[in-house]
């Protein structure tokens, strides 16, 4: 094997400037995205309650799963929730703040998942699984702020399992969902997801 083969099949850890914009772009549009989706988070509310409003809250992790599978780089889904949670601040959410510690224990949970991985495995069950396991992370913080923690521990064993399917559905299958339209569409021939699908062709 050629020193230029092993390069091409060794997956490169290293960021690129365009690695970096793109996350950075993805982040304030989903920051932007995440207030919007807040009204209709509490308009569920007033329908179905908690076990609604929880259904919904995958939607508020995509952007870091989404970074992560489209770069493929170590730390995607970190800086990618993160900088989602930040643009959400700037754009004048009103939780403030501290959604940057939800945005930083976001981003961690999907980290691991794609670590664990040694971020080569993105199959749809990889995707989904980093989608649940940053809900996981963030759930004992996100809890505490909305004061879900008063609850009765068998309607929070009901929630928990709620927000988990909504980790994996919202944010990992349509990370996954979004993730290859874009590189079908051929936006993403410069990014990790394009080359791979180009390599598969």
């Amino acid at each position: 094997m050629t020193t230029t083969t092993m390069e091409n099949v060794r997956p490169r850890r290293g960021w690129t400037t365009r690695d970096a914009v793109l996350v950075a772009v993805l982040a304030v549009v989903f920051g932007f995205l995440y207030i919007q989706w807040t009204a209709l988070w509490v308009a569920i509310g007033g329908v179905a309650a908690q076990v609604g409003q929880e259904a919904l809250f995958g939607f508020w992790l995509i952007a870091g799963v989404l970074a992560s599978y489209i770069v493929r780089r170590p730390g995607a889904a970190l800086v990618g929730e993160f900088l989602a949670a930040l643009a959400e601040v700037l754009f004048g959410a009103t939780a403030g703040p501290p959604l940057l510690i939800t945005g930083i224990m976001q981003g961690l949970g999907a980290e691991i998942v794609f670590g664990a991985r040694r971020w080569q495995d993105y199959s749809l069950a990889t995707v989904m699984l980093a989608g649940a396991a940053a809900m996981l992370v963030a759930l004992p913080w996100n809890w505490y702020r909305l004061g879900y923690f008063q609850l009765n521990i068998g309607f929070l064993v009901v929630l928990l399992i709620v927000r988990l399917i909504s980790g994996a559905v919202l944010s990992g299958l349509l990370a996954k969902v979004i993730g290859d339209a874009l590189a079908r569409a051929g936006v993403l021939s410069n990014f990790a997801i394009g080359r791979e699908r180009q390599e598969v062709v």
